[in-house]
């Protein structure tokens, strides 16, 4: 008894000690933190999209409304709220399409709460990115960081607009890279924080994140996930900013284009033999077709695929030329209209709209609360569920007959 006295006399005379030494680390500590956050938050804002959704109502419930179709479709206004970053001093913001869905009006909010009403740029397709413009001068860019320093377990920080706070900032780490060279967070990605940016200790920005890995579980019922358990994904800046430098530039112009593409093994006999024609553009509408052999473009010579190239750009859109060509030792010519488009993977049109959603109209804000279950219970519940809308079906039409 002596014994367990002095050792509890020890442990509690020891542990006021310790954390007296360790106190002028922690809040060391916590300063460097709050100096990151200082440093980033200014080039962190909220994108704030004003859209509309078509929502199904249902007005029969229960059994009556298998007998019964009363649906009705009405859209209601309703705002997506996202993250984003600005990227440079002339008001480009990075976001993702994700935010923007079907878009009436988008705001941009910084993190001092001035508001503004954002331009849409445009959006790469092959990976969501979106660009935003606002009109302000007196703008803080974020430092761009880069991505390829980047070490598995790195610790990165997240802020962006969490559950409606912003600037939010939460801590995680690299756990791994997907195949696409895509960062792998362990960050908490609670909804609002997509688009949001990835910062390093430094506070450089290191990567935009795009999307949430959720649960591997099986859901039944009405059913909440615990969105801020889950983790991320996110594109590396240095993606990021060759995909948001080419929407920048796409903004600006288009390029003319004929449609086709060269067989290259034929390039350094300055020979132009088409490899293949885009479905749907200038030169599949007159008929030329893989393996023929471009000889003029508007009787000029064509000696080399560059010189084709500079006489397409200079072509002004929707002019009609005369491309002389060979197929199957026959001199054909044919007269294809240049067009103009937007470089490949870049889109100016809004994104597409949300999917209807069903609800019941005497359910307003129905209570949800999470039913995790094994796959083999819900291979049972699943069954029954068939078994009795089987059993519901007949006798629908027993009733009708």
């Amino acid at each position: 008894m002596k014994v367990l006295l002095r050792v509890s006399i020890l442990i509690f005379t020891f542990v006021p000690v310790v954390f007296s030494q360790n106190s002028p680390t922690l809040e060391h500590l916590q300063t460097e933190i709050y100096q990151i956050i200082q440093a980033a938050k200014y080039s962190v804002v909220t994108v704030s999209a004003k859209t509309s959704h078509s929502i199904i109502i249902n007005k029969q419930e229960g059994l009556f409304s298998f007998f019964k179709d009363s649906r009705e479709e009405k859209k209601k206004n309703f705002w997506i709220v996202g993250s984003g970053i600005i990227y440079n001093h002339e008001g480009f913001i990075i976001t993702t399409s994700s935010i923007l869905a079907d878009f009436k009006v988008i705001k941009v909010t910084l993190c001092d709460g001035t508001e503004f009403e954002a331009e849409y740029i445009g959006t790469d397709q092959r990976t969501g990115l979106a660009i935003l413009k606002i009109e302000e001068k007196n703008l803080e860019p974020t430092r761009i960081g880069n991505s390829d320093e980047v070490a598995p377990y790195s610790l990165v920080m997240v802020l962006g607009n969490a559950m409606g706070i912003s600037p939010c900032a939460s801590f995680g780490f690299v756990n791994g890279f997907t195949d696409g060279g895509k960062f792998i967070l362990s960050a908490p990605i609670s909804p609002g924080i997509i688009g949001s940016a990835v910062f390093n200790l430094k506070g450089e920005i290191i990567g935009i994140i795009t999307a949430q890995l959720d649960a591997d579980v099986s859901m039944m019922g009405p059913t909440y996930l615990d969105y801020s358990q889950h983790n991320g994904l996110a594109i590396p800046i240095n993606q990021v900013a060759r995909i948001v430098n080419e929407v920048i530039e796409s903004h600006h112009q288009k390029t003319n284009w004929l449609g086709i593409e060269l067989d290259s093994d034929f390039l350094t006999e300055n020979k132009l033999i088409v490899e293949s024609v885009i479905p749907g553009s200038p030169a599949a509408r007159v008929g030329l077709k893989k393996g023929d052999q471009l000889i003029k473009y508007n009787e000029t010579d064509l000696l080399s695929a560059k010189i084709l190239g500079n006489l397409i750009n200079q072509t002004r859109a929707g002019t009609s030329v005369s491309i002389n060509f060979i197929r199957h030792n026959r001199a054909l010519k044919v007269f294809p209209r240049i067009e103009r488009i937007w470089p490949a993977g870049f889109n100016p049109n809004k994104p597409r709209n949300l999917t209807p959603k069903l609800m019941n109209e005497s359910i307003k804000t129905p209570i949800q609360s999470p039913i995790i279950i094994s796959p083999e219970k819900f291979q049972q519940i699943n069954s029954r569920m068939i078994q009795m809308e089987n059993e519901i079906r007949s006798l629908k039409n027993r009733i009708n007959k």
